[in-house]
């Protein structure tokens, strides 16, 4: 940018001297050898005046605004940068986020399986505590119910057995003789029982 102002000037200061000069005085001067000082010198003032016309309203507003364009540009190149690495790093955070959601989505679907096959198998321990414990009453509950049945036919038999020995004797039968008959009576059936 400056050596094309530096090689406009200077062809602007050529062509000054060129226009300006007079042909008579050109050949007076090619006479003499010498320049007229007084018109070099009045045109290197015009020269000196252009040029600080040209800089103070040409080239210094234009320098202004190509910084101020600079200033612009490199503003939102930086601004960009900015975005994009606060884009990269919220994309970081996002995937982080994701990745310890997988993790914990994971880890709550084994917990809950674990939480489920626990409390399965507690189910079932406690079911089959259940059924052992309805099994022994059961148990509990027939053998009761045998003994029970037992002593009723027990008490069926003798007072059977009194009243067959009472028809078959013809008297009355003591306690001892009653305790003797259905001892044996029982013992009998023991026997055919164990036989079969």
């Amino acid at each position: 940018m400056k050596k094309k102002i530096s090689i406009s000037l200077l062809s602007l200061f050529g062509l000054m001297v060129l226009t300006s000069c007079d042909t008579q005085a050109i050949s007076d001067k090619v006479n003499n050898a010498l320049p007229n000082l007084y018109i070099t010198l009045a045109q290197l003032g015009a020269v000196a005046v252009m040029v600080f016309i040209f800089i103070k309203f040409g080239y210094k507003p234009i320098k202004k605004r190509l910084n101020a364009r600079k200033e612009h540009i490199d503003t939102n190149v930086k601004e960009s940068d900015d975005m994009v690495s606060k884009a990269k790093m919220a994309q970081e955070d996002a995937d982080d986020n994701i990745k310890k959601s997988r993790v914990k989505a994971n880890q709550i679907i084994e917990d809950a399986k674990t939480e489920a096959i626990n409390q399965r198998k507690a189910m079932i321990d406690d079911a089959e505590e259940v059924i052992d414990r309805k099994k022994e009453q059961a148990e509990k509950d027939i053998e009761e119910r045998k003994t029970l049945l037992e002593h009723e036919n027990h008490n069926i038999i003798v007072n059977s057995a009194l009243d067959a020995s009472k028809e078959i004797l013809g008297r009355e039968v003591n306690q001892e003789d009653n305790e003797k008959i259905v001892d044996d009576f029982i013992a009998k059936m023991n026997k055919d029982t164990n036989s079969k």
